[in-house]
């Protein structure tokens, strides 16, 4: 039995004229009655009710056009789902983001202008820290992880970048630089930094590394961070300074102050990395989107 025959046998069972539903399909009559005679035999039932005036339903029959309908409407949302999938309109895209870029509104702006073009595309966001995200994509849990650019990327994952930013100081609120509008890297020097030690090629550790070089001194380390937040909850507790991103400004609680730099290091580049070998439409769609991204990036610099 093929979905041709179901697609016959609703024709007649809808005209309930063989001619008419011959003419409906675009076949003759001899070639829709002889379908409709091979459908019967196979099911070992008849379906209709044949004289010279009328044709009508057996009881078989009319049981059988409900599952025929049926049948035909999974059929045709089968074959719909494929060609959605198969346009990237249709899929789940697993999404891991460092609070560097949570703060930065690129997440968000990149996950809403995506979901307006794409709704049926399930997007799923967790956060990470940056090495976190760079195994996930490698081992195929991620597909798309917004992060501070590393000095390199692992073998198979690539990336653009979308976003840059400067870096700022953040101090305790009764720190004797908190009143100052700028300060400058060599006013730094005796302070003790907070940075998450284990991301020294990814995280707010090289950031501080940098900070330490233009001020000619080198940056004495403490503590383990896992995220901004915490971070920036230990500078208004006093325990130390950090060197953050511009973004991270947007958390503001009470016993901190951010401090721009009078002499900006390298900025903080913000990129979305993700697989070079990547497969699903869903997931290059969105690629294609932070492309267009990057490449405005790069014109309006």
């Amino acid at each position: 039995m093929e979905l041709r025959h179901l697609r016959y046998f609703v024709a007649v069972a809808e005209e309930l004229h063989f001619s008419r539903a011959a003419e409906r399909l675009h076949i003759s009559p001899p070639s829709l009655t002889e379908q409709i005679r091979d459908l019967e035999q196979e099911l070992g039932a008849a379906l209709f009710v044949r004289t010279k005036r009328s044709v009508t339903l057996t009881d078989a029959g009319t049981r059988f056009l409900e599952e025929a309908r049926s049948t035909l409407r999974q059929a045709a949302h089968a074959a719909n789902v494929a060609k959605l999938a198969g346009r990237g309109e249709l899929g789940r895209i697993e999404i891991g983001y460092a609070s560097t870029a949570a703060c930065s509104g690129l997440v968000t702006a990149a996950v809403a202008e995506f979901r307006r073009t794409h709704r049926l595309v399930s997007l799923s966001l967790s956060a990470m820290q940056a090495a976190q995200q760079l195994d996930q994509l490698t081992e195929g849990h991620l597909d798309i992880g917004f992060l501070r650019s590393p000095a390199r990327y692992p073998p198979g994952i690539k990336a653009v970048v979308i976003g840059r930013q400067a870096i700022v100081i953040a101090l305790p609120s009764d720190h004797k630089l908190a009143k100052h509008e700028t300060v400058s890297a060599a006013m730094l020097a005796e302070e003790q930094f907070l940075a998450p030690t284990f991301e020294t090629q990814v995280g707010l550790y090289q950031l501080t590394a940098d900070v330490g070089q233009q001020g000619n001194f080198v940056a004495r380390i403490i503590g383990r961070i896992p995220d901004l937040f915490t971070t920036v909850t230990h500078v208004a507790a006093g325990v130390g300074i950090a060197v953050v991103p511009q973004s991270t400004s947007c958390i503001q609680i009470p016993g901190v102050v951010y401090k721009p730099l009078s002499r900006q290091t390298k900025p903080v580049e913000l990129a979305a990395a993700f697989r070079r070998d990547e497969r699903s439409p869903a997931v290059k769609a969105f690629i294609q989107q932070l492309r267009s991204q990057a490449a405005n990036l790069a014109r309006a610099n």
